[in-house]
Protein backbone atom coordinates (compact mmCIF):
# COMPACT_ATOMS: atom_id res chain seq x y z
CA UNK A 1 0.00 0.00 0.00
CA UNK A 2 1.18 3.59 -0.59
CA UNK A 3 2.60 5.03 2.22
CA UNK A 4 0.54 7.95 1.41
CA UNK A 5 -2.52 6.34 1.73
CA UNK A 6 -1.71 4.95 5.14
CA UNK A 7 -3.86 5.64 7.78
CA UNK A 8 -3.88 5.46 11.70
CA UNK A 9 -6.58 2.49 11.61
CA UNK A 10 -4.03 0.85 9.36
CA UNK A 11 -1.20 0.95 11.82
CA UNK A 12 -3.36 0.47 14.69
CA UNK A 13 -4.70 -2.97 12.87
CA UNK A 14 -1.56 -4.54 12.22
CA UNK A 15 -0.11 -3.47 15.51
CA UNK A 16 -3.10 -5.20 17.22
CA UNK A 17 -3.96 -1.71 19.39
CA UNK A 18 -6.26 0.68 19.69
CA UNK A 19 -6.24 4.07 17.34
CA UNK A 20 -6.14 5.77 20.76
CA UNK A 21 -2.99 3.75 21.74
CA UNK A 22 -1.61 4.57 18.36
CA UNK A 23 -1.91 8.63 18.91
CA UNK A 24 -0.65 8.69 22.13
CA UNK A 25 2.76 6.79 21.02
CA UNK A 26 3.06 9.40 18.59
CA UNK A 27 1.97 12.55 20.97
CA UNK A 28 3.87 11.57 23.96
CA UNK A 29 0.65 12.79 25.75
CA UNK A 30 -0.08 9.30 27.56
CA UNK A 31 2.17 6.98 29.08
CA UNK A 32 2.02 4.16 26.52
CA UNK A 33 3.83 0.56 27.71
CA UNK A 34 7.55 0.16 26.40
CA UNK A 35 6.74 -3.01 24.28
CA UNK A 36 3.59 -1.18 22.88
CA UNK A 37 5.74 1.78 21.22
CA UNK A 38 8.17 -0.65 19.71
CA UNK A 39 5.85 -2.58 18.06
CA UNK A 40 3.71 0.25 17.05
CA UNK A 41 6.84 2.17 15.55
CA UNK A 42 7.63 -0.68 13.86
CA UNK A 43 4.59 -1.49 12.06
CA UNK A 44 4.47 2.63 11.70
CA UNK A 45 8.10 2.30 10.01
CA UNK A 46 7.54 -0.53 7.95
CA UNK A 47 3.91 1.19 6.16
CA UNK A 48 5.84 4.54 5.80
CA UNK A 49 3.32 6.26 8.30
CA UNK A 50 3.68 9.57 9.62
CA UNK A 51 1.68 11.31 11.71
CA UNK A 52 -0.36 14.69 10.25
CA UNK A 53 1.31 17.39 11.13
CA UNK A 54 -1.75 19.10 9.97
CA UNK A 55 -3.95 16.69 12.14
CA UNK A 56 -1.92 17.23 15.07
CA UNK A 57 -1.83 21.11 15.09
CA UNK A 58 -5.70 21.21 14.41
CA UNK A 59 -6.32 18.70 17.66
CA UNK A 60 -3.63 20.84 19.92
CA UNK A 61 -4.20 24.63 18.63
CA UNK A 62 -0.41 24.44 17.77
CA UNK A 63 1.50 24.55 15.13
CA UNK A 64 5.04 23.81 16.32
CA UNK A 65 6.19 26.96 13.61
CA UNK A 66 7.67 29.93 14.11
CA UNK A 67 8.58 32.59 11.80
CA UNK A 68 11.70 35.01 11.80
CA UNK A 69 11.22 38.17 9.58
CA UNK A 70 14.29 40.02 9.03
CA UNK A 71 15.30 42.76 6.04
CA UNK A 72 18.23 40.63 4.25
CA UNK A 73 18.61 37.63 3.57
CA UNK A 74 22.01 38.12 2.20
CA UNK A 75 23.27 39.98 4.74
CA UNK A 76 25.76 37.55 7.00
CA UNK A 77 24.48 39.24 10.03
CA UNK A 78 20.87 38.27 9.81
CA UNK A 79 22.00 34.51 8.54
CA UNK A 80 24.01 33.86 11.39
CA UNK A 81 21.19 35.18 13.27
CA UNK A 82 18.46 32.86 11.76
CA UNK A 83 20.85 29.92 12.51
CA UNK A 84 21.00 31.04 15.92
CA UNK A 85 17.32 31.20 16.55
CA UNK A 86 17.10 27.89 14.52
CA UNK A 87 19.12 26.07 16.83
CA UNK A 88 17.33 27.05 19.78
CA UNK A 89 13.72 26.28 18.73
CA UNK A 90 14.55 23.09 16.67
CA UNK A 91 15.72 21.64 20.24
CA UNK A 92 12.43 21.96 21.74
CA UNK A 93 10.61 20.47 18.77
CA UNK A 94 9.59 23.79 16.77
CA UNK A 95 9.98 24.46 13.12
CA UNK A 96 10.77 27.82 11.48
CA UNK A 97 9.81 29.88 8.24
CA UNK A 98 12.23 32.72 6.89
CA UNK A 99 10.83 35.38 5.93
CA UNK A 100 12.72 38.41 3.94
CA UNK A 101 11.29 41.70 3.40
CA UNK A 102 13.98 43.65 1.54
CA UNK A 103 13.66 46.16 4.61
CA UNK A 104 9.89 47.03 2.56
CA UNK A 105 7.04 48.21 5.04
CA UNK A 106 4.36 46.34 3.17
CA UNK A 107 6.73 43.10 2.88
CA UNK A 108 6.92 43.40 6.93
CA UNK A 109 2.99 43.50 7.53
CA UNK A 110 2.39 40.97 4.72
CA UNK A 111 4.39 38.41 6.81
CA UNK A 112 2.79 39.99 9.97
CA UNK A 113 -0.59 38.83 8.30
CA UNK A 114 0.37 35.73 7.39
CA UNK A 115 1.79 34.39 11.09
CA UNK A 116 -1.99 35.22 12.23
CA UNK A 117 -3.51 33.57 9.34
CA UNK A 118 -1.15 29.85 9.41
CA UNK A 119 -2.23 30.36 13.28
CA UNK A 120 1.85 30.13 14.18
CA UNK A 121 3.09 29.81 17.52
CA UNK A 122 5.65 32.89 17.33
CA UNK A 123 7.09 35.37 15.37
CA UNK A 124 10.41 36.96 15.59
CA UNK A 125 11.14 40.63 13.64
CA UNK A 126 14.04 42.90 12.49
CA UNK A 127 11.41 45.24 11.49
CA UNK A 128 12.25 48.74 10.04
CA UNK A 129 9.26 49.97 9.65
CA UNK A 130 6.62 48.55 11.61
CA UNK A 131 5.94 49.31 15.08
CA UNK A 132 3.69 48.38 18.64
CA UNK A 133 0.35 49.31 16.83
CA UNK A 134 1.29 46.28 13.75
CA UNK A 135 2.62 43.91 16.45
CA UNK A 136 0.20 44.24 19.37
CA UNK A 137 -2.47 42.10 16.76
CA UNK A 138 -0.22 38.78 17.00
CA UNK A 139 -0.06 39.11 20.76
CA UNK A 140 -4.13 39.24 20.71
CA UNK A 141 -4.29 36.60 18.47
CA UNK A 142 -2.30 33.70 20.85
CA UNK A 143 1.33 34.49 18.86
CA UNK A 144 4.45 35.16 20.89
CA UNK A 145 6.48 37.91 19.47
CA UNK A 146 10.21 39.10 20.07
CA UNK A 147 10.86 42.38 18.02
CA UNK A 148 15.47 42.90 17.65
CA UNK A 149 16.20 45.96 19.14
CA UNK A 150 16.11 47.93 22.61
CA UNK A 151 13.95 50.62 23.50
CA UNK A 152 10.40 50.98 24.67
CA UNK A 153 8.42 47.67 25.43
CA UNK A 154 4.60 47.20 25.59
CA UNK A 155 2.22 44.72 25.69
CA UNK A 156 3.75 41.44 25.85
CA UNK A 157 6.25 42.00 23.41
CA UNK A 158 9.63 41.30 24.45
CA UNK A 159 12.53 42.86 22.87
CA UNK A 160 16.35 41.55 22.82
CA UNK A 161 18.93 43.55 21.03
CA UNK A 162 21.98 45.57 21.54
CA UNK A 163 22.72 49.34 22.77
CA UNK A 164 23.56 50.45 19.12
CA UNK A 165 23.96 54.27 20.04
CA UNK A 166 26.11 52.81 22.81
CA UNK A 167 28.40 50.71 20.25
CA UNK A 168 28.24 53.26 17.74
CA UNK A 169 29.84 56.42 19.77
CA UNK A 170 32.26 53.55 21.57
CA UNK A 171 33.26 53.26 17.55
CA UNK A 172 33.55 56.83 17.35
CA UNK A 173 35.40 57.90 19.74
CA UNK A 174 37.96 55.02 18.74
CA UNK A 175 38.28 56.87 15.38
CA UNK A 176 38.45 60.45 16.89
CA UNK A 177 41.34 59.07 18.86
CA UNK A 178 43.72 58.28 15.97
CA UNK A 179 42.45 60.52 13.24
CA UNK A 180 43.25 64.43 13.42
CA UNK A 181 41.14 65.56 10.32
CA UNK A 182 37.53 65.05 9.76
CA UNK A 183 35.53 62.29 9.90
CA UNK A 184 32.49 61.37 8.49
CA UNK A 185 29.46 58.90 8.71
CA UNK A 186 28.47 56.55 6.25
CA UNK A 187 24.32 55.68 6.91
CA UNK A 188 22.38 52.86 5.75
CA UNK A 189 18.52 52.80 5.09
CA UNK A 190 17.83 56.26 6.46
CA UNK A 191 15.26 56.80 9.00
CA UNK A 192 15.20 52.78 9.70
CA UNK A 193 15.82 51.95 13.48
CA UNK A 194 19.51 50.95 13.49
CA UNK A 195 20.45 54.45 11.21
CA UNK A 196 18.87 56.54 13.66
CA UNK A 197 20.40 55.03 16.73
CA UNK A 198 24.09 54.68 14.81
CA UNK A 199 24.17 57.89 13.96
CA UNK A 200 22.74 59.70 17.21
CA UNK A 201 25.73 57.10 17.82
CA UNK A 202 27.89 59.26 15.73
CA UNK A 203 26.56 62.66 16.59
CA UNK A 204 27.13 61.95 20.59
CA UNK A 205 30.74 61.48 19.83
CA UNK A 206 31.69 63.66 17.97
CA UNK A 207 29.73 66.37 20.33
CA UNK A 208 31.25 64.84 23.42
CA UNK A 209 35.10 65.74 21.56
CA UNK A 210 34.15 69.02 20.26
CA UNK A 211 34.68 67.70 17.32
CA UNK A 212 32.23 69.33 14.28
CA UNK A 213 31.27 68.15 10.64
CA UNK A 214 29.85 69.96 7.85
CA UNK A 215 26.16 68.52 6.60
CA UNK A 216 27.99 66.34 4.11
CA UNK A 217 30.24 64.59 5.99
CA UNK A 218 27.00 62.47 6.58
CA UNK A 219 25.95 60.76 3.93
CA UNK A 220 22.89 57.71 3.12
CA UNK A 221 23.34 54.67 1.18
CA UNK A 222 21.61 50.61 1.34
CA UNK A 223 23.21 48.53 4.06
CA UNK A 224 25.24 46.46 1.51
CA UNK A 225 28.86 46.72 0.34
CA UNK A 226 27.66 48.65 -3.29
CA UNK A 227 25.78 51.28 -0.64
CA UNK A 228 29.38 52.01 1.17
CA UNK A 229 30.93 52.18 -2.40
CA UNK A 230 28.31 54.68 -3.60
CA UNK A 231 28.72 56.45 0.21
CA UNK A 232 32.71 56.60 -0.05
CA UNK A 233 32.34 58.09 -3.56
CA UNK A 234 30.48 61.09 -2.83
CA UNK A 235 32.91 61.12 0.37
CA UNK A 236 35.94 60.88 -1.51
CA UNK A 237 34.72 63.88 -4.33
CA UNK A 238 34.62 66.08 -1.92
CA UNK A 239 36.91 69.38 -1.57
CA UNK A 240 38.19 68.54 1.83
CA UNK A 241 38.02 64.52 1.46
CA UNK A 242 37.77 62.95 5.39
CA UNK A 243 40.33 61.22 7.08
CA UNK A 244 38.40 58.64 8.65
CA UNK A 245 34.67 56.99 8.29
CA UNK A 246 32.53 55.03 10.45
CA UNK A 247 30.31 52.79 8.28
CA UNK A 248 26.41 51.62 9.89
CA UNK A 249 27.96 48.14 9.03
CA UNK A 250 30.53 45.87 7.80
CA UNK A 251 28.78 45.45 4.22
CA UNK A 252 29.17 49.30 3.58
CA UNK A 253 32.76 49.28 5.33
CA UNK A 254 34.01 46.59 3.18
CA UNK A 255 32.48 48.75 -0.43
CA UNK A 256 33.99 52.20 1.11
CA UNK A 257 37.62 50.16 1.58
CA UNK A 258 37.23 49.26 -2.13
CA UNK A 259 36.87 52.26 -3.61
CA UNK A 260 39.31 54.17 -0.89
CA UNK A 261 41.56 51.76 -2.68
CA UNK A 262 40.95 52.36 -6.22
CA UNK A 263 41.48 55.90 -5.53
CA UNK A 264 44.96 55.03 -4.86
CA UNK A 265 44.21 55.56 -0.78
CA UNK A 266 46.02 53.70 1.93
CA UNK A 267 44.07 52.25 5.09
CA UNK A 268 44.49 53.24 7.65
CA UNK A 269 47.43 55.84 6.77
CA UNK A 270 45.25 57.98 4.44
CA UNK A 271 41.48 56.86 5.44
CA UNK A 272 40.76 55.30 8.69
CA UNK A 273 37.55 53.13 8.19
CA UNK A 274 35.89 51.51 10.92
CA UNK A 275 32.47 49.09 10.31
CA UNK A 276 30.38 47.78 13.01
CA UNK A 277 28.33 43.90 13.03
CA UNK A 278 32.29 41.59 12.76
CA UNK A 279 31.25 39.30 9.96
CA UNK A 280 33.41 37.15 8.78
CA UNK A 281 34.71 38.96 6.10
CA UNK A 282 35.48 41.94 8.07
CA UNK A 283 38.75 39.34 9.53
CA UNK A 284 39.48 38.47 6.07
CA UNK A 285 40.22 41.63 3.98
CA UNK A 286 43.27 43.78 3.66
CA UNK A 287 43.41 45.57 6.34
CA UNK A 288 41.67 43.40 8.37
CA UNK A 289 38.29 45.42 9.49
CA UNK A 290 37.78 47.52 12.73
CA UNK A 291 34.53 47.10 13.84
CA UNK A 292 32.11 46.43 16.55
CA UNK A 293 31.26 43.10 17.32
CA UNK A 294 27.42 42.07 17.66
CA UNK A 295 27.24 38.26 18.79
CA UNK A 296 24.66 37.15 16.08
CA UNK A 297 24.38 33.58 17.10
CA UNK A 298 23.79 34.99 20.39
CA UNK A 299 21.27 37.28 19.28
CA UNK A 300 19.57 34.05 17.69
CA UNK A 301 19.79 32.16 20.35
CA UNK A 302 18.67 34.35 23.24
CA UNK A 303 15.59 35.78 20.97
CA UNK A 304 14.83 31.77 20.39
CA UNK A 305 14.63 30.95 24.16
CA UNK A 306 12.61 34.17 24.82
CA UNK A 307 10.17 33.12 22.24
CA UNK A 308 10.39 29.44 23.57
CA UNK A 309 8.78 30.68 27.53
CA UNK A 310 5.94 32.22 25.50
CA UNK A 311 4.89 29.41 23.48
CA UNK A 312 5.18 27.35 26.18
CA UNK A 313 3.35 28.90 28.33
CA UNK A 314 5.99 29.36 30.99
CA UNK A 315 6.00 33.22 30.49
CA UNK A 316 2.92 35.11 30.18
CA UNK A 317 3.65 38.26 31.87
CA UNK A 318 4.20 41.78 30.23
CA UNK A 319 7.17 42.65 27.76
CA UNK A 320 10.66 42.15 28.49
CA UNK A 321 13.61 43.85 27.36
CA UNK A 322 17.12 42.03 27.04
CA UNK A 323 19.89 44.14 25.90
CA UNK A 324 23.31 42.21 24.86
CA UNK A 325 26.68 43.27 25.26
CA UNK A 326 29.10 44.36 22.49
CA UNK A 327 32.73 44.30 21.53
CA UNK A 328 34.91 46.97 19.88
CA UNK A 329 37.17 44.63 17.77
CA UNK A 330 40.21 46.60 16.72
CA UNK A 331 42.13 45.20 13.59
CA UNK A 332 44.16 47.08 11.01
CA UNK A 333 41.37 49.28 9.36
CA UNK A 334 41.64 51.62 12.19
Amino acid sequence: MPAGQITIEDVAKSAGVSVTTVSHVFSGHRPVNAETIQRVQDVAARFGYRPSAVARSLRSQRTETAMIIIPDITNPFYTVFARGVQDALRKQGYHTVLCNTDAIESEERDYLGEAIARRLDGVIIGAFHVGHEALAPLSAAGIAVVSLGVGKVEGQVDRVGFDQVAFARDAVEHLLDRVSGPIAFIDGDEGSPPSRARRLGFLAACESRGRDFPPDYVVSADFTIDGGAQGMAKLLDLDAPPRGVFCANDLIALGAMRVAKERGLRIPEDLAVIGCDDIDAAALVTPPLTTVRQDADRLGRECGAMLLSRMSGAYQGPGRSLILPHELIVRGSA
